[in-house]
């Protein structure tokens, strides 16, 4: 691709991910307040989250594809946060266990030219993810890994998780963070959107913002 690519994001497995799309891009942090407001729901939230990220990453960029994401677990329409403490971990695991719960991530575009925003979307994908049923014996083993205690739902499904996972229903590379095929689509519309208008309809796209769903 001929226009710089940005990931907003620190997150190793998003950068692993994004790789087998397209190389080289740049890696940039984004520091934002990522707590939940009262009575939020779990679309809201993650809706706002990769908006949010998006106008912090865009903000000092003069020309690029910038991708931002945003991934939760939804079960029973409670968000899967990272574990506070073991009790909670286990908390969440014993909700998950011999059920079906939701991740979603949302990921958001944003091409910028001469420091503006040109275009702009949003798509929010949703896989299925169903646990068999845990012991105590394993929450208790992979507890001490050391792996759940800085992902949501406190647990990874490419690590010491994926042998609780009974069934997959939809992107398996949407749970680990990132979707490749729905971004891969994202970003060459990004581009095509670039070519087609940056030139001489930049304002035709200016904060431009639509939303999909998978």
């Amino acid at each position: 691709m001929n226009i710089p690519l940005i990931l907003a994001s620190t997150s190793p497995r998003r950068r692993e991910l994004l790789t087998h799309l397209y190389t080289p891009f740049t890696v940039k942090s984004v520091d934002i307040d990522e707590r939940f407001y009262t009575n939020e729901s779990p679309h809201d939230y993650i809706m706002r989250m990769v908006s949010a990220k998006a106008c912090v990453a865009c903000a000092d960029v003069q020309m690029a594809v910038v991708i931002t994401a945003d991934t939760i677990g939804v079960v029973d329409d409670e968000i899967l946060t990272k574990p506070t403490d073991k009790a909670h971990a286990f908390a969440m695991w014993n909700k998950l266990s011999d059920n079906t719960h939701e991740i979603w991530t949302a990921v958001c575009a944003s091409v910028v030219k001469d420091g503006k925003i040109i275009f702009q979307k949003v798509i929010k994908v949703t896989t299925e993810v169903t646990f068999i049923k845990l012991t105590e014996h394993q929450k208790e083993q992979y507890w001490t890994t050391a792996e759940p205690t800085d992902k949501a739902g406190a647990y990874a499904i490419q690590g010491g998780a994926m042998a609780w996972v009974r069934t997959i229903n939809g992107s398996y590379t949407n749970v680990v963070g990132l979707p490749l095929a729905q971004t891969a689509q994202l970003i060459d519309e990004c581009i095509s959107k670039y070519w087609l208008f940056g030139d001489n309809h930049g304002d035709k796209w200016t904060h431009h913002h639509s939303t999909d769903h998978f």
